[in-house]
């Protein structure tokens, strides 16, 4: 094995990909508690004034379309939490979106923009795509590859004679400062690499897939709420004990999801329904559902593994940010130390 090149081949791929890399660390850690920090940091938006009736589904819907003239509901998301609000994705003719968020007591619109209007929704679309359709997903998916490729490449550069593992972890405080974070930077690298490795496969587990389909955008729906709300009840029927997670407007079809913890934290029972002449086109529990993002997510956001999954995740997260930091910090002071001092000049 050749250390230097494995050190040369770490060094470039981090300074290629450590700004993009910084951006799905940070996004990432505003995503572990989703809901909870997006009330935490815009409670206008996305707390309920719980000062009103409760307004059926229909009516969020007919309510969120009237925002922005040109601009209809295709998807909108229950609210996942007391006190939070319905969430509606809304699209126009030519493929762009805006979002609104509409208070389930009393049917008010907390607020209506584009995604940055919305900073947790914000963080998410950066994450995911960088808010840029499937070209910012390939890029997230470079970034995924460069992350495996970043931790192999550390880990081939570090990797210790036998017995000598505990040494080569060791940080030694007595040190410069420069030689200290160069020891702290590869300690915790070392140690987070398993779970670096285990986000990034997870990570393009959930993206690749989507990538590489077609991705046809749903089409809004002229139905009136009271024909959403009658359809949406045929739905509940399927599966009665179940609550709302999101549904999908699709023309003259309603794609209801609803929540199955019973299988696991992000597991949906799907129903789809006719608008026009209400009927159940299929019903398909969790567990028969085949599709892989229900597996994955999990995960990959860290409900898998029980209360120690979603802090475990904030730290890596948070630790994957400060090593894309400290790396350049790295960079930046061997680059100066290879500088030739200049010249005193002659008396």
């Amino acid at each position: 094995m050749n250390r230097a090149l494995m050190l040369r081949l770490h060094r470039t791929i981090g300074l290629a990909v450590a700004a993009l890399l910084l951006v799905q660390a940070l996004s990432g850690a505003m995503l572990v508690y989703r809901g909870p920090l997006a009330r935490l940091i815009d409670p206008v938006a996305m707390t309920s004034g719980k000062a009103g009736p409760a307004v059926s589904v229909g009516e969020v819907i007919m309510t969120a379309n009237r925002t922005t003239a040109g601009y209809a509901v295709t998807r909108l998301f229950a609210p996942d939490a007391d006190g939070a609000t319905y969430f509606a994705q809304m699209g126009n003719r030519d493929g762009a979106v805006r979002y609104a968020s509409v208070d389930p007591a009393g049917g008010a619109v907390r607020r209506s923009g584009n995604a940055l209007a919305f900073p947790v929704e914000a963080a998410l679309q950066i994450h995911y795509r960088l808010m840029a359709g499937k070209v910012g997903m390939a890029l997230i998916v470079l970034n995924g590859l460069a992350l495996l490729a970043m931790v192999a490449s550390g880990l081939a550069y570090w990797w210790p004679k036998r017995g000598k593992m505990g040494k080569a972890l060791a940080i030694r405080w007595t040190l410069s400062s420069k030689l200290v974070l160069r020891q702290c930077h590869r300690t915790a690298a070392v140690l987070l690499s398993a779970f670096l490795l285990f986000m990034a496969t997870t990570g393009l587990l959930l993206v690749v897939p989507e990538l590489l389909s077609k991705g046809a955008a749903n089409a809004p729906s002229a139905a009136s709420n009271a024909t959403i709300d009658r359809s949406l009840m045929l739905a509940q029927s399927a599966f009665p004990n179940a609550t709302l997670r999101d549904l999908r407007m699709d023309g003259d079809r309603l794609i209801v999801n609803f929540n199955a913890p019973e299988h696991n934290a992000r597991a949906i029972h799907r129903v789809i329904v006719t608008l026009a002449q209400p009927r159940i086109v299929s019903a398909m529990r969790a567990q028969n559902n085949p599709t892989l993002w229900m597996t994955v997510l999990p995960l990959h956001a860290g409900d898998a593994f029980g209360p120690i999954g979603q802090p475990l995740l904030l730290i890596t997260a948070l630790a994957l940010a400060a090593l894309c930091v400290s790396g350049l910090v790295m960079w930046w002071q061997a680059r100066r130390a290879r500088r030739p001092a200049p010249a005193r000049k002659s008396v």
